[in-house]
């Protein structure tokens, strides 16, 4: 039942509106929203929240029927919630913004202690994968679906985001299905996971490079990859320009770490002014740690996802491993884990990643 519940939690979480819903069941949500939030919005980031929250809680009771099937033992990940808490102590007002951190490693656990088998749960990424690159095709010529762009993401930068990390979970499957999420990617038009996805298909494909019968699939992977620079190329003065205003935010960013090295500035206390506006991400997931949490919780990061990287012996370890780097790289230039649509898939993957070094078959 939990894995079932899981699967669902997976397919879920990125995609899920309102758009379909009764309107009494609309009329909930958005009562709930403005008992939890203060606020009613069909905006979708709320409502993905909200499931990513509650959702959370559910697979908590599931697993309160069942015991453990492997012990939990991480130091890191305890070290780093513990210093988030810890900035929480010092910063009460940020309180609120520690639920999410919870929520979180509470999935984290979950998923480790109570998985069982992980392959099946694996076509529920497929299955949004796929989805959002029909979505994002029909959207090029021109056809709504829900959205007017972006597949089912709601965000260019999250529809390439998704697709990215997807496409060694395809290959892990079938190396022929990492050709749907590519064209996804592609459609997308974001740089950033381009640029991941190429260092996390040189890791996934490193041990076999000696091979002399190269399969199809894998030639039209680097055909579309290629193709996919080429047309990226064609919107590089805007992706300099972007590039340009996050730094100049990185660099103030860096400036206010060292005036709170230890305990950060507080959970969700960052916001600037920029040319495109007022900016509320710092675009880059490892110094949104150290500016919020501190050097310290950021210390502890990093040899979380060290331990992350290394893979057991099965081929689907590498997969993993492999989409786990990708958003591992994604996130030195987006914000992509503060949003539940990309948060609940990517913490799933990083317990599916420690899942398979335990583990030699899966």
């Amino acid at each position: 039942m939990f894995n079932f519940a899981l699967g669902i939690f997976l397919f879920l979480s990125p995609i899920i509106v309102l758009v379909g819903f009764p309107a009494r069941v609309n009329g909930q949500v958005m009562a709930l929203q403005f008992y939890q939030f203060k606020t009613m919005s069909f905006n979708n980031n709320i409502l993905q929240f909200q499931f990513f929250q509650y959702g959370i809680i559910a697979l908590f009771i599931l697993a309160l029927s069942r015991k453990p099937v492997r012990e939990f033992r991480d130091k890191y990940f305890a070290g780093f919630l513990g210093l988030c808490a810890l900035s929480v102590l010092f910063h009460p007002k940020t309180i609120n913004a520690f639920l999410p951190i919870f929520l979180g490693s509470l999935l984290y656990y979950l998923v480790v202690a109570y998985t069982v088998n992980i392959k099946p749960l694996l076509y529920s990424i497929i299955f949004v994968s796929i989805l959002n690159t029909i979505a994002a095709v029909l959207q090029f010529f021109g056809i709504p679906v829900i959205y007017k762009y972006a597949g089912l993401m709601c965000s260019m930068s999250h529809l390439g985001a998704y697709q990215a990390i997807a496409i060694p979970v395809c290959w892990a499957i079938n190396p022929y299905l990492s050709i749907i999420p590519l064209i996804g990617l592609l459609l997308s038009k974001s740089l950033t996971p381009f640029l991941a996805l190429l260092v996390g298909l040189t890791y996934l494909w490193y041990p076999q490079r000696r091979k002399i019968i190269i399969n199809l699939a894998l030639i039209g992977l680097v055909a579309l990859t290629g193709i996919s620079i080429v047309f990226l190329a064609r919107i590089s003065q805007s992706a300099t320009y972007k590039l340009s205003l996050r730094a100049d935010i990185w660099l103030d960013v860096i400036r206010q770490i060292f005036r709170h090295p230890w305990i950060g500035a507080g959970l969700g206390t960052f916001s600037a002014v920029t040319p495109m506006g007022l900016a509320e991400w710092i675009y880059n997931e490892y110094l949104s740690i150290a500016f919020y949490a501190g050097i310290p919780a950021l210390i502890c990061l990093m040899m979380f996802l060290k331990d992350r990287f290394t893979f057991g012996r099965a081929d689907l370890s590498r997969c993993i491993v492999a989409s786990c780097l990708i958003l591992a790289i994604i996130c030195l230039g987006q914000s992509p884990i503060h949003f539940a649509r990309i948060a609940g898939t990517g913490i799933v993957l990083l317990s599916f990643a420690e899942i398979t070094k335990m583990e030699v078959v899966i």
